[in-house]
């Protein structure tokens, strides 16, 4: 019984060329796998790149409407931003102190402090307030006197 002929599957076989090319049609045949590998290297590149591309674009949509949400949010609350310094200045006025203040309202010693020293006179108004100092010598009730500064004296 002759195996070429056979009715069984398994006992069927096929002749390979197992030669290695060379020459032309091997070099031709090279390129071309890498071509391919290239391809498929740069397939994934592209792939990635367009995610990285659209996980950018969700981002700056979401930071555009973060941004005008805040900027909406501190034009609502500025009515009441500023009704909370009033208060704690009003409280400062009363003698309570620093610390009092913040365990009694529960804002930060720095956040008074700011609230505070926005209470302050700026400097240059400071100088053109009637009841400042002029040119002409301390401001009435001061103590001290330009000589007395500068020679480190006080009247006591």
């Amino acid at each position: 019984m002759p195996l070429l002929d056979s009715p069984n599957p398994y006992l069927k076989f096929t002749v390979m060329n197992m030669a290695r090319r060379t020459g032309a049609s091997a070099r031709i045949q090279a390129l071309a796998k890498a071509a391919d590998a290239v391809a498929r290297r740069d397939a994934d590149r592209i792939a990635r790149e367009k995610a990285v591309q659209a996980a950018l674009a969700e981002f700056f949509q979401a930071q555009g409407e973060v941004e005008r949400i805040h900027a909406d949010a501190e034009r609502t609350a500025a009515p009441f931003d500023a009704a909370m310094r009033e208060a704690v200045r009003a409280l400062d006025r009363l003698g309570e102190t620093r610390t009092g203040i913040a365990e009694l309202t529960g804002v930060s010693l720095i956040r008074l402090r700011e609230y505070l020293a926005e209470n302050a006179v700026p400097f240059s108004r400071a100088l053109s307030a009637p009841a400042r100092a002029t040119r002409h010598g301390p401001a009435a009730g001061s103590r001290s006197s330009p000589d007395r500064e500068a020679t480190g004296t006080r009247m006591g």
